[in-house]
């Protein structure tokens, strides 16, 4: 083989391995972004299912839903899935979707997620929620709705969510959420005017 041939060859054997290195790195990126997106899909397990579910009660009863809701208010917001006006008040309803196990007890500042390896805390639901509650009776407050009933939800919408919180918590998944739903104390008319509330409710919307 003469000196010009090898050099062709060497060559060929170099285009050859850098183009199975390219394909490696290119399969690699490729499961990574795989992975991303499973693990962003089972973190909101049954969310998509629970708004789903919201907008055919809203729409049954005549109420109106706002999603998403992030209302604002001075240097405070909420960070809420959906917004439920009735003629009763206001709903406001945060949706996690974690799988894995989930630990907390009375008091706690933050709640344990374990899922796998993985271990991540994050606020407590229930004093999160009374925030939003302040925060959405200031901007109807501001509207001159003063009167109005507020009220925020938190649920757990995954069925691969293992919830070790004591009952007197009364934590919600997705199946309490809609009975608790339909109790009259959601259904009663108490005189709301609906269509300023949710003008309100928008006029602060991020």
């Amino acid at each position: 083989m003469t000196n010009m041939e090898n050099v062709i060859m060497g060559g060929v054997v170099l285009a050859i391995v850098f183009a199975l290195i390219m394909w490696f790195f290119k399969a690699q990126t490729e499961d990574n972004s795989n992975n991303e997106n499973v693990k962003k899909q089972r973190e909101d397990d049954g969310v998509s299912k629970m708004l789903a579910a919201l907008a055919r009660y809203a729409s049954l009863h005549d109420f109106t839903l706002i999603t998403p809701a992030k209302v604002q208010s001075g240097e405070k917001s909420t960070d809420l899935d959906a917004l439920l006006v009735t003629y009763a008040g206001v709903v406001g309803i945060k949706c996690i979707g974690y799988n894995g196990q989930i630990y907390a007890n009375p008091g706690d500042a933050t709640w344990l997620r374990v899922a796998g390896e993985q271990r991540t805390e994050f606020t407590n639901p229930f004093d999160q929620r009374a925030a939003d509650v302040r925060v959405l009776r200031d901007v109807l407050a501001n509207a001159k709705q003063r009167t109005v009933k507020i009220e925020c939800l938190t649920v757990f919408t995954s069925k691969e969510a293992s919830l070790a919180v004591p009952k007197s918590m009364a934590v919600l998944r997705s199946k309490d959420l809609t009975s608790l739903l339909g109790k009259e104390k959601y259904l009663a008319d108490n005189g709301v005017d609906k269509t300023a509330v949710v003008e309100a409710l928008k006029a602060a919307m991020q």
